[in-house]
């Protein structure tokens, strides 16, 4: 019975790396047009982590322009720490991606802590997207 289960647990493991590394990327507007929070949650796991990492720099940096007047500079520091904190590794699996979602920890405590919960629940990839500027 072991032995089932950890084949079993190989198996899914393996067909999800497959689709990793055959996942074709998707850009932010394609995105955009899905039809609802589902489809952007299906999409953004199909993908690479890399994609994962620029679709998420992307809707941040496109909400950081938005609403650049109104930001003071205490906020734009912590979205340029934020913006360089996401890697393709922030979105990776095993003890690399582990690592680089526990150094993005601070950033992003000092994110909600300067932004109100509508700024930073606009900021995640599921929420409405930002036309470019």
């Amino acid at each position: 019975m072991r032995r089932q289960i950890v084949a079993c647990a190989f198996a899914v493991l393996s067909v999800a790396l497959i689709a990793q590394e055959t996942a074709k990327p998707i850009d932010y507007d394609t995105f955009c047009k899905l039809p609802d929070e589902g489809a952007k949650k299906m999409a953004f796991g199909a993908t690479t982590a890399e994609n994962r990492g620029t679709l998420a720099r992307t809707h941040i940096e496109r909400w950081r322009d938005a609403n650049q007047a109104r930001l003071d500079d205490k906020q734009k520091a912590v979205l340029a720490d934020l913006l360089k904190s996401i890697t393709s590794d922030s979105y990776a699996g095993g003890p690399q991606g582990e690592e680089a979602r526990v150094k993005s920890r601070a950033i992003i405590a000092n994110v909600e802590r300067l932004f109100t919960r509508d700024d930073v629940m606009a900021m995640q990839f599921t929420e409405p997207c930002i036309p470019k500027k």
